[in-house]
């Protein structure tokens, strides 16, 4: 009989091979969006020692987030490994091992490896999950596995463990701090010998983060997207952190007025129901998630407040963690009352209900009803020859503008552009374009131009 350990190892292998194919697919088609394109440069950069950000102009590539994980990403791309590639195969292999944690922590609390094995596959059905692995790349979702593992060590009480992992996933992105604080804090009512360290480590945190997004980020905030697109709704302009720190301050009751909307609390549904509502059974876990939530809140930008967006990827460890610790309680009431009743039906019941929002909103072959999903985005289109062909013929180093699929193939040189959404409008030495033809194909060129 196969055991549920091993049986983990080979759901995890296959989830790798199966989305890094997926995504080297969605690549080498040419469906990639700008995100990839954006990382891509970003992690050339890093390798050159060219760290501006010409993609989004940005004067630094620290004006949107802080992300070291993507350093030995860069020193791995100075010795010629292809970049983008490299990026689709970590982030799968990442994401790959988000029920390892899982499964460790489901074995503690409902004491059989068989219910573990069925809250690991929850957390890889999740479907933020299989979306955020599939859609281009960012260094956020790279801490699926990371948040998990912390969340594990914390728990056990592992603290050398769990400074490893915290500082591993505190390198994906800087807000990733003010959900470890959060838990920290929760842990610190429970644990009244560590209260006090783990006070001053949530302090430190927090301190982390301020001190990132009022004092640093506010010098080297690009141009193009960032806060102007994503805090613009509320009439106010928002140019930075810090400006986002003060409105909250100044107007706390205006957004706790806007946040209580039908559409807001559609969106927290959307995210529990997946999970049976049971990550509200286990608070400690399910605080990590409150401050990408907020944040999601206060954002303006299209479909940033779904469980298809790659916004929600962050919470997705916490939710998890915090329903695998629902599970366990409401099994033993449940127990207590029906002494015969098996938590084995009410974790296939919860596998039966993350399977359907899979379906539902999910980023695999298993979601026909997501709008995330498509055979076509793997498939090359007519002109996909012509653009290949255009690629190799442009010169190495010179700047190139073209649309995000061609050019994630070309953004590992000092500038890229992508107009007309992200566009400085100076001279660029080739351009590739799609032209109509009558017969309603496209033809691809690439020339130089000393505009464009």
């Amino acid at each position: 009989m196969v055991r549920p350990g091993l049986l983990l190892r080979m759901i995890c292998l296959a989830y790798a091979t199966a989305y890094a194919g997926l995504s080297l697919a969605r690549y080498h088609s040419f469906h990639a969006q700008i995100d990839l394109s954006y990382y891509v440069r970003i992690v050339w950069g890093l390798a050159h020692g060219q760290y501006d950000v010409p993609l989004v102009q940005a004067p630094h590539l620290i004006g949107l987030h802080l992300e070291p994980i993507l350093l030995p990403l860069a020193a791995l791309a100075r010795l010629g490994v292809p970049i983008a590639p490299l990026l689709l195969v970590v982030q799968a292999v990442a994401v790959a091992l988000l029920p390892w944690p899982v499964y460790r922590l489901a074995r503690r609390y409902l004491d059989s490896d068989w219910l573990a094995l069925l809250m690991a596959v929850v957390s890889l059905l999740y479907p933020t999950v299989t979306v955020a692995t599939l859609h281009d790349f960012h260094p956020v979702t790279l801490a699926l596995p990371l948040l998990g593992a912390w969340l594990d060590a914390m728990d056990e009480g592992a603290w050398r463990r769990a400074l490893l992992w915290g500082g591993l996933a505190l390198a994906c992105r800087e807000d990733i701090a003010v959900q470890l604080a959060l838990v920290l804090g929760a842990f610190a009512l429970h644990r009244p010998q560590q209260r006090v360290w783990l006070a001053w480590v949530a302090a430190l945190l927090i301190a982390y983060f301020g001190v990132y997004i009022v004092a640093i980020q506010p010098h080297y905030l690009p141009k193009l997207g960032s806060y102007g697109l994503h805090f613009a709704g509320g009439g106010q302009k928002v140019g930075s952190g810090r400006d986002l720190l003060l409105l909250l301050l100044r107007h706390p009751l205006r957004f706790v007025m806007e946040w209580l909307t039908w559409e807001r609390l559609r969106y927290v549904l959307e995210l529990l129901w997946p999970l049976g509502l049971l990550p509200l059974l286990g608070p400690r876990f399910a605080v990590g998630a409150l401050p990408i939530l907020g944040i999601n809140f206060l954002s303006s930008f299209p479909r940033v407040r779904s469980i298809e967006s790659h916004y929600t990827t962050a919470m997705v460890p916490f939710l998890v963690m915090a329903a695998v610790v629902g599970l366990s309680r409401l099994a033993a009431v449940m127990r207590s009352r029906t002494p015969r009743l098996s938590p084995l039906w009410l974790a296939v019941a919860l596998l039966l209900l993350t399977a359907a929002a899979q379906v539902r909103h999910g980023g695999s072959p298993l979601a026909v009803y997501s709008s995330r999903y498509s055979a076509a985005l793997f498939v090359p289109d007519p002109e996909a020859a012509s653009v290949r062909a255009a690629i190799h013929r442009v010169p190495p180093g010179a700047s190139v503008a073209a649309r995000p699929g061609p050019l994630a193939h070309l953004a590992d040189r000092p500038r890229v552009v992508s107009p007309p959404e992200y566009d400085d409008g100076q001279p660029v030495d080739v351009v590739l374009t799609k032209d109509a033809t009558p017969q309603g194909t496209a033809r691809i060129g690439s020339q130089p131009l000393s505009s464009h």
